[in-house]
């Protein structure tokens, strides 16, 4: 009864503008930390979307934290603010200091659902020591199209029940902690054949195929409890022909909330990425959001292009357009004031403004991501028997292009954010020990290809291929795809591939006897693939 009335004096007293920001949940470019405050105190955010831009290690992001709590707490409405970040294994914050593990994908690979949920609860511990107090994880979508060019790594797999337990699992996870979860993304984003950051994809699927297929492992994260949903930026022309899923009161609230009574809080995916900002003006998305039941808006990749577009500009925009447009009537005040009074009551009643101490040790944390890289990989295909290898001396080849390693720390500041190459950590491993091998680089790759004479019948050619689920583009797969080609039309017994990325690609080997996959391109994972190759 205390917080009923504390929440029903807040929404008679407060002004529309401190309404309206409370629903907002945005990024801010580098560390400029005086306009981060501006937005707790001039525009009354909600929350914000934070990456490795805005704090690079733990000591200045546990500052950054405190320091925009601080400024919250002295607001009318104290809510604390949603501090939101991208842990989720395959893209990460602080990956270098903190213990991301391989990814989805592996964990789904090793089917340990105690151990993803360990995984995960490791993720909410250290994000709430330093005052982190939102996961936007873990990923509920289905891999149905093993081609989709932004999901891959970040799902558990490619069947509705294994990715539902798996969700499940970290979902507790998360929830034995103090941090929110929030499964993503919603109605499912892994049967589509676009990247939503680049443009507006389309599936055409039935509530039943959906119900059956992509929203089970959604139904799933609703059982174990979790805190958020976040929508997707697509088009289900079968289930709305009009509106993507981020803007349809029919996906949003007769599907989520209705059909399968989800009580917690919807929060949009950034408004910013291209597949809204492409096709909507910035504050008619968000009014159009609002109105299909979303409760926050998020804008948390603008900073990526703060360098040509005017991001404050289209924040402050946006913002007033919904103020705007409740003042002439245009947004009736009760899509608001429900919106605030559920945000309030749900933060309020879990959401933590300090950082807490962690129950786990560093050790106990690095083990449990260990062990998960390890138990991830897998011999798909030994059909020569050349795996472990035999032989000390074998040639290793990295079928990826170097150039492609400057995208996996980008000025997006989402993605793997670890400049730490699958290749460079293998390398560095095997440097240390004391085995024969002879090291081919990307600019060598056409010198081995044309060293057929020199090589012998017994020699093995190593190739190792690499993938990163970068945001808004692609690493160098198809590129990849044909080196290994060639190399299999030389020696098509000689060639083994080892895999640091999911295992799609051995649709494109129909003749490759060993392969060898670590589902991940992370570098725990890398870690344990150069002690195989060492061994």
């Amino acid at each position: 009864m205390k917080l009923t009335n504390k929440i029903k004096q807040l929404l008679n007293s407060l002004p529309i503008e401190e309404k309206v920001g409370q629903l907002f949940v945005l990024a801010f470019a580098g560390e400029d930390y005086d306009y981060a405050l501006q937005l707790v105190k001039q525009y009354h955010v909600g929350g914000f979307y934070i990456t490795d831009d805005n704090a690079h290690d733990i000591r200045s992001a546990t500052q950054l934290a405190a320091t925009l709590q601080q400024q919250a707490a002295l607001r009318a409405c104290d809510a604390p603010l949603l501090l939101a970040v991208d842990q989720e294994g395959a893209w990460g914050i602080l990956t270098q200091q903190t213990d991301v593990g391989p990814g989805n994908l592996a964990l789904g690979k090793a089917n340990d659902i105690k151990l993803t949920e360990q995984m995960y609860r490791v993720f909410a511990e250290q994000m709430q020591a330093i005052g982190y107090n939102t996961l936007l994880s873990p990923c509920a979508d289905v891999n149905a199209n093993p081609r989709n060019p932004i999901i891959g790594q970040r799902a558990f797999g490619e069947t509705a029940n294994l990715v539902s337990e798996h969700v499940s699992s970290a979902v507790r996870g998360i929830l034995n902690t103090d941090n929110f979860a929030c499964a993503k993304h919603f109605p499912g984003h892994g049967d589509t054949h676009t990247d939503s950051h680049q443009a507006l994809p389309v599936v055409d699927k039935s509530l039943a195929t959906l119900l059956a297929e992509d929203l089970a492992p959604f139904i799933a994260a609703i059982d174990a409890g979790v805190s958020m949903i976040m929508t997707s930026h697509i088009n289900y022309p079968q289930i709305d022909p009009q509106y993507p899923a981020t803007l349809s009161h029919t996906i949003l609230t007769d599907i989520l909330k209705h059909q399968l009574g989800f009580k917690g809080l919807i929060i949009t995916d950034s408004m910013n990425m291209w597949a809204m900002r492409k096709n909507y003006q910035p504050a008619q998305a968000a009014i159009l959001a609002l109105q299909a039941g979303a409760h926050l808006i998020m804008l948390s990749e603008e900073h990526y292009e703060n360098s040509t577009t005017p991001y404050k500009q289209i924040q402050a925009q946006t913002i007033q357009g919904v103020i705007d447009a409740v003042k002439c009537n245009a947004l009736d005040i009760t899509v608001i004031d429900r919106a605030l009074e559920h945000v309030l009551r749900v933060k309020y009643s879990g959401l933590k403004a300090q950082a807490t101490t962690m129950t786990s040790t560093e050790s106990a944390c690095k083990a449990i991501a260990t062990t998960a890289a390890k138990q991830a990989v897998q011999i798909v295909r030994n059909t020569h028997q050349h795996w472990p290898l035999q032989d000390p001396h074998y040639y290793l080849a990295f079928a990826a292009d170097p150039k492609g390693y400057d995208s996996l720390v980008n000025a997006r500041g989402i993605g793997p954010n670890d400049p730490r190459s699958a290749r460079e950590v293998i390398l560095a491993n095997l440097n240390s020990v004391k085995r024969q091998f002879t090291a081919v680089s990307f600019v060598e790759f056409k010198q081995l290809l044309n060293a057929e004479a020199q090589l012998k019948t017994a020699d093995k050619i190593v190739i190792v291929t690499e993938d990163y689920p970068l945001p808004g583009e692609q690493f160098d797969v198809v590129a990849q795809t044909q080196r290994v080609q060639q190399a299999l039309a030389l020696w098509p017994e000689q060639v083994i591939v080892v895999a640091m990325r999911s295992d799609y690609e051995l649709a494109d080997y129909a003749n490759l006897g060993t392969y060898v996959c670590a589902y991940s391109s992370r570098p725990i994972s890398a870690q344990h693939i150069a002690r195989l190759l060492s061994q």
